[in-house]
């Protein structure tokens, strides 16, 4: 591979230093697998856990769920879900894997015309199927699964 050099004026330097190191950082980042997802569902506390399987059920039921619906169905405060996102998100990063999940900023505009700011959870198809299959194979034998089904 042959390398180029290329002049960069004095006053950018430090921001292409840190879009090199961005650009660096990313390509090492290893994607998630079934076991990677098994390992940090296992490690994580309960409320972790429940976030997790809470977005896990919105996003393969192809549903919105927005973090204020997250706190309310938890029974926690908005913030801690907040926190509990962070967490997650930094036990990915400490074992070089992708954001297990993210929250993104959208507008909903009310049945009144006004327009209103919402954060809604994203977690990738992947990451969501291995969570619900890691749970449905770590439930007791003949235990129902809270989506109804019998395992």
């Amino acid at each position: 591979m042959d390398y180029v050099m290329v002049p960069v004026p004095q006053e950018y330097v430090v921001d292409v230093m840190l879009h090199i190191s961005r650009l660096v950082a990313r390509a090492s980042v290893v994607p998630w697998t079934d076991e990677g997802v098994a390992e940090l569902f296992d490690e994580v506390d309960e409320a972790s856990r429940s976030v997790l399987s809470l977005v896990a059920r919105a996003t393969t039921a192809e549903k919105e769920l927005s973090d204020e619906d997250a706190a309310d169905s938890l029974e926690l405060k908005v913030r801690e879900v907040r926190t509990i996102v962070r967490d997650i998100n930094e036990a990915a990063t400490r074992t070089k894997h992708e954001p297990m999940l993210s929250l993104r900023d959208t507008t909903v505009i009310l049945r009144n015309g006004r327009s209103v700011p919402k954060r809604l959870f994203a977690m990738t198809e992947v990451v969501a199927k291995a969570i619900r299959a890691h749970e449905r194979s770590s439930l007791p034998q003949g235990r129902i699964d809270p989506t109804g089904s019998a395992e």
